[in-house]
């Protein structure tokens, strides 16, 4: 087990959970601007959170490198 603090993946590790952080977030945006342009409900762009959610939450183990 790893100490408190220390990096638990390499680069490419850090590299493919990037990656995987900006194409989620891209798909988010994506998301948005589609429901927007179709003239969806409010309630359903809330649909958006998850792309988003993930998006975040690769970004942040890329840059804490968990």
């Amino acid at each position: 087990m790893s100490a408190p603090g220390t990096p638990n993946i390499g680069p490419a590790g850090v590299r493919k959970r990037r990656t995987f952080g900006i194409v989620a977030a891209a798909a988010g945006v994506a998301t948005v601007a589609a429901l927007v342009a179709w003239g969806a409900p409010r309630p359903w762009r809330l649909v958006a959170f998850v792309p988003f959610w993930l998006g975040g939450l690769g970004w942040l183990q890329a840059r804490e490198r968990t």
